[in-house]
């Protein structure tokens, strides 16, 4: 199943279908195909696939444009039908703890257990005498069910459903050295979601997903300037302004701003023990391409801000004529799908 020498990974996000072939190896993978594909408004809603004939129109278009032969693929899943939690539970070996997990999910997860597919992580095996610290991953059956179903309809065979922060933490951690002691904010501004992980060497500390993101942009574009939603999307896109007042663009960008410095100030209670602000906040998704976004978090939390480049360790060809974006340009919205790559390279 793993470790073959071409992984397809497919991120169904929900404005863009982020579509990667990768070859090589885990330690030396290159991106040798790549397409990025619109899908209409509202074709998923809040990670829920509305309008499913267009999401298999967009994929399934993707895959022949770059001749795509591998029939496996790796996908995620995001959105509020997943929730992650971090827990203590009595110190047990990894095979107890899966058999206990659901029962300590009843506690955490608001949904009867059998409705949800939990998966989980053991962080740290000793806190204290007798408990561990373990990550529990939940996620409602039926969306993940809905992906699956999704893929198959494609004539291919889902290998991997990870979740999206995750990859996200994958890509990151191939291309940086991480640190224990050093707190890593790790923020993806999405279409509707931004995800938010508090990252400590290779331990996830704390990952939500709030619903600030471009669309607020959107939104506040639509509301200050009295335009149309596509509009907003090429404002948003090209950064070419047109004839829109500049004070009212000037407003929803500041709305957008605050209302993005606040959702991330309603998460600094749960900061691990020890740390007052993070080392470092790093951005990704198509919202830190937003003119402006790195500078403001810089002065809003006082700490350095970086747009993820997913580049600096996993390479490209640069002479593949499968790639059909701007890699550069594009890589802050093809983290997620490089980290999902990963999940396949031996």
């Amino acid at each position: 199943m793993f470790g073959k020498s071409s992984v397809l990974a497919i991120d169904v996000g929900s404005y863009l279908v982020k579509t990667i072939v990768i070859e090589g190896t885990s330690k030396k993978p290159i991106m040798t195909k790549c397409n990025i594909s619109t899908l209409p408004t509202h074709a998923i809603v809040d990670g829920e696939i509305m309008d499913r004939e267009s999401v298999l129109d967009s994929i399934r278009n993707s895959l022949d444009v770059l001749e795509v032969e591998n029939k496996q693929v790796i996908s995620c899943i995001s959105g509020r039908d997943v929730i992650v939690k971090k827990i203590r539970m009595p110190k047990m070996n990894e095979a107890e703890a899966r058999e206990q997990v659901k029962w300590e999910a009843e506690q955490y997860i608001p949904y009867e257990v059998e409705d949800i597919s939990l998966d989980f992580q053991i962080l740290n095996p000793s806190v204290g005498e007798d408990s561990m610290e373990v990550l529990l991953v939940g996620a409602k059956r039926d969306a993940v069910d809905a992906r699956l179903h999704l893929f198959r309809d494609l004539d291919l065979e889902p290998i991997v459903l990870d979740y999206a922060a995750f990859s996200l933490q994958n890509i990151f951690e191939f291309n940086h050295s991480v640190e224990t002691g050093k707190l890593i904010g790790l923020f993806h501004i999405g279409a509707q979601y931004t995800a938010m992980s508090f990252i400590e060497g290779i331990i996830n500390h704390f990952t939500r997903e709030v619903p600030t993101a471009v669309t607020t942009l959107i939104q506040a574009l639509q509301r200050e300037a009295g335009i149309d939603g596509e509009k907003a999307i090429d404002i948003i896109k090209t950064g070419e302004k047109g004839d829109i007042d500049q004070y009212a663009y000037q407003n929803a960008v500041e709305s957008f701003q605050d209302d993005l410095g606040i959702a991330i100030e309603r998460v600094l209670p749960y900061l691990p023990e020890g740390f007052e602000n993070f080392n470092q906040i790093v951005i990704s998704g198509g919202g830190s391409l937003i003119k402006g976004i790195p500078e403001f978090l810089e002065k809003r939390f006082g700490t350095p801000v970086e747009v993820m480049n997913p580049f600096v360790e996993f390479d490209y060809d640069r002479e593949s004529p499968f790639i059909n974006v701007n890699v550069e340009e594009m890589g802050p919205i093809l983290a997620p799908a490089l980290g999902l790559s990963l999940r396949g390279l031996k």
